[in-house]
């Protein structure tokens, strides 16, 4: 155990060595992301945030087309055609309501079943790849008011989830009041659209509608982006069951699970070999 911590001690330090000082943060590349993903869907781009620097490797343009394939599939056909169509105008408020739910409830509950039990180690391994000073200037911005340096980031944080929330319950009265003017039969579909709206993205358990499993690999899989295309020049190589063992030391990813894993991999081309495949065969049969 202590011999594998070390190689992969080993393998971050050459991989951090060879990204050089001028790495992007963390925000940079979920910029690069959200900007890829936003082509995926058709959404334009605003024009006020400039285009990402970073480059969006094969691998996770294929997940973006994947998610427009399954967890995204329900928003994306509520697209406005130029018709009000009532049933699909309850189903938006409907996703509206449970974003709601999950910035206000599930969002706290997710990240102490993740994260609550990291010991010293992981946690400060997760802290050193995030800034805190990075998080409270974009806060800063977002917010778009002077902040004093006695405010803390927990505060600023908590000020945008409450804009937020305000901004959600304005769209949901503006609905109301454009569904208050129309004939019982349309108000029906309208309602009918709002429950199943709340339902279509996410389920109960915060976890998305029309997922076929694959979605928690990919979204383990993405922060890692520009740390795996590094790995790929490495020598020796990086396998992938070695890179599935650093995931699983933050995701909690079962070991008997990597042939799934693999084959998720050879389905988005995700670069890294499969030397370690029969390894995994073996812990999988025992």
């Amino acid at each position: 155990m202590k011999r594998r911590q070390k190689r992969m001690a080993a393998t971050e330090k050459r991989a951090n060595a060879r990204s050089g000082p001028g790495k992007p943060s963390v925000f940079e590349q979920l910029d690069a992301i959200g900007y890829e993903l936003g082509e995926q869907v058709g959404l334009a781009p605003d024009p006020k945030i400039p285009k990402p620097k970073v480059q969006v490797p094969v691998w996770c343009r294929i997940i973006g087309n994947r998610f427009c394939r399954t967890i995204w599939k329900p928003i994306l056909k509520l697209r406005f055609n130029g018709k009000v169509n009532w049933r699909n105008y309850g189903r938006m408020i409907g996703i509206v309501e449970r974003s709601k739910t999950f910035w206000t409830t599930d969002f706290s509950r997710i990240i102490n079943e993740e994260f609550g039990d990291l010991t010293k180690r992981e946690a400060k391994k997760i802290e050193a790849q995030i800034s805190r000073e990075e998080i409270r200037a974009r806060c800063v911005k977002a917010l778009g008011r002077k902040v004093g340096k006695d405010e803390s980031l927990e505060k600023l944080v908590d000020e945008l989830l409450e804009r937020r929330l305000e901004e959600h319950d304005r769209l949901r009265e503006i609905a109301f009041r454009h569904v208050a003017r129309q004939p019982a039969k349309i108000s029906i579909q309208f309602f009918e659209g709002v429950a199943e709206g709340y339902r279509c993205f996410l389920d109960a358990e915060a976890k998305f509608s029309g997922d076929r499993g694959r979605t928690e690999t990919y979204m383990s899989l993405l922060p890692y982006m520009l740390e795996v295309e590094q790995m790929r020049k490495l020598q020796p190589p990086i396998t992938r069951a070695k890179f599935y063992d650093t995931l699983s030391e933050i995701f909690r990813l079962p070991p008997k699970v990597y042939d799934r894993f693999n084959d998720i991999c050879d389905d988005i081309k995700f670069p890294l070999n499969n030397l370690g495949r029969p390894r995994n065969r073996a812990m999988a049969a025992g």
